[in-house]
């Protein structure tokens, strides 16, 4: 059925690679998407129908890793019982590390990008809109330090690609590390893009800029001094949901261990031989040792967002081009 339901299911550009145009940069349908309605049967492990009034794929059949950007995670229900939480846990953790073996074992050597004479890097910006909602065409500028603040220098020569309910306006331009691409709709809305040695990191959809480094952060002082409050807000407080997160993870993780260690194990977990149990350890264990790098990475990401000086923020909204008019027909 799998086979079958593959060949005519439905793709659109919105969908995640390699079924439509757009790059993964968060969860699919799989990791419990809130409007993902399974179909009946063992097939419902792998396809549902998405009923997301504001997604691309609202009212289609949909496999678990066509997904988009419009993820919702399930709520938690407050009337499931320990044992049905620990299977939920159980079930994620597990999810989760499958997830990051098939990642490691599956990336691709991707080459580092090198910067051109003038030390920019080439980087593909794109944002999304929707025709229907009044205000929401977008431009996409790009910031440049200058005297103490940044010039927003228009891209004119961004493409709108239409073609479904949200087209997209995309381009190639250079920046240097420091620079900041920024999106302005019609309405006032506005959201960053920021470029670091050829990689893009979106500050209205993650809010992370901790991936790119300490040392790197460097370069973007001058503009989270000067980001508009909401925004350098956003960032702060992203990075403290990610350490508190990553420390109740550490805290079950080793908790996890200990148990283990002990021959202590919930129902759903215990292991039906002893190579099962040893390599259940070494994963759990692993795991905890990346989670304490990652909060040394978060606290010294948070300290030096503490030094930043939000004296006198000076970013205010761009006003856009007004949007092109339609060509009469003779």
């Amino acid at each position: 059925m799998h086979d079958k339901l593959i060949k005519v299911v439905r793709t659109l550009e919105t969908d995640y690679l390699p079924y439509g145009k757009v790059e993964r940069h968060g969860s699919d349908c799989s990791d419990g998407c809130r409007h993902f309605v399974k179909v009946a049967g063992w097939t419902g492990d792998y396809w549902g129908v998405c009923t997301n009034p504001e997604s691309p794929r609202a009212g289609l059949l949909t496999f678990e890793h066509q997904g988009c950007t419009a993820f919702e995670p399930v709520s938690l229900d407050l009337a499931l019982s320990d044992s049905q939480l620990r299977s939920l846990i159980s079930e994620a953790t597990a999810r989760l590390r499958d997830q990051r073996t098939e990642s490691i074992d599956s990336a691709p050597t991707v080459k580092t990008p090198l910067p051109n004479a003038n030390g920019q890097f080439m980087y593909f910006v794109r944002t999304s809109y929707s025709p229907l909602i009044k205000g929401h065409l977008p431009a996409i500028f790009r910031l440049e330090a200058y005297d103490g603040s940044f010039v927003a220098v228009l891209l004119l020569h961004a493409s709108r690609k239409f073609g479904g309910t949200k087209p997209m306006v995309t381009g190639h331009f250079p920046a240097r590390n420091g620079d900041v691409f920024k999106i302005v709709r019609e309405n006032g809305d506005y959201s960053y893009q920021v470029p670091f040695n050829g990689k893009l990191h979106n500050l209205k959809q993650f809010g992370d800029l901790s991936k790119i480094g300490v040392a790197g952060l460097e370069t973007l002082r001058r503009f989270l001094e000067c980001a508009e409050p909401e925004a350098f807000e956003k960032i702060t407080q992203t990075a403290d949901a990610r350490l508190k997160s990553a420390k109740r993870r550490q805290h079950e993780c080793l908790d996890q261990v200990n148990r283990w260690h002990k021959q202590e194990f919930f129902r759903d977990e215990t292991p039906t031989s002893e190579r099962q149990y040893r390599r259940m350890l070494k994963e759990a264990e692993a795991e905890a040792e990346w989670l304490r790098a990652r909060i040394t990475e978060e606290e010294a990401f948070l300290e030096w967002l503490k030094g930043i000086d939000r004296s006198g923020p000076t970013l205010r909204s761009v006003p856009p081009p007004p949007a092109p008019r339609p060509r009469l027909k003779r």
